[in-house]
């Protein structure tokens, strides 16, 4: 399934007219401004590595998906994006069916989210956005 991202999330943000980050808090596309956000991370980090950023949005015909699925070595990783600053044990939905039906683990699976917590779970890997520079190494091996 076709999705389109921006890979620079203060352009976004000025095309939709948002002059100050407090606007951003209560706005319609606060998710997908988000999802976009750390997605790009993702793909800027794989190209400063020299290499091809290899990632994908899934989505099935029942609905359900995967906001960010990337082939590593010998694994596929996949990642919920979630913009609020609260965990709730439907951040697991996704990941939770697409592990079940592709055989993966919770160990290899990770929600990034709006918080500021990092935590290790059965069902995935959480972490605060404010991690995600530095885990983006540790996530993709």
């Amino acid at each position: 399934m076709p999705k389109i991202y921006f890979y620079d999330s203060g352009l976004l943000c000025s095309l939709l007219g948002l002059t100050d980050k407090k606007q951003i808090k209560n706005h319609y596309l606060k998710g997908g401004i988000f999802e976009s956000f750390v997605i790009s991370e993702f793909i800027k980090y794989k190209y400063n590595q020299g290499e091809a950023p290899n990632v994908y949005f899934w989505r099935n015909k029942a609905g359900n998906e995967i906001d960010l699925l990337i082939e590593a070595p010998n694994k596929i990783i996949p990642i919920e994006i979630k913009s609020r600053q609260t965990i709730t044990d439907n951040y697991f939905k996704g990941l939770k069916y697409y592990n079940n039906l592709s055989q993966g683990s919770g160990k290899d699976s990770y929600v990034i989210y709006g918080g500021n917590l990092k935590q290790q779970r059965s069902e995935g890997n959480v972490f605060g956005w404010e991690y995600l520079r530095n885990s983006i190494g540790v996530i993709l091996k």
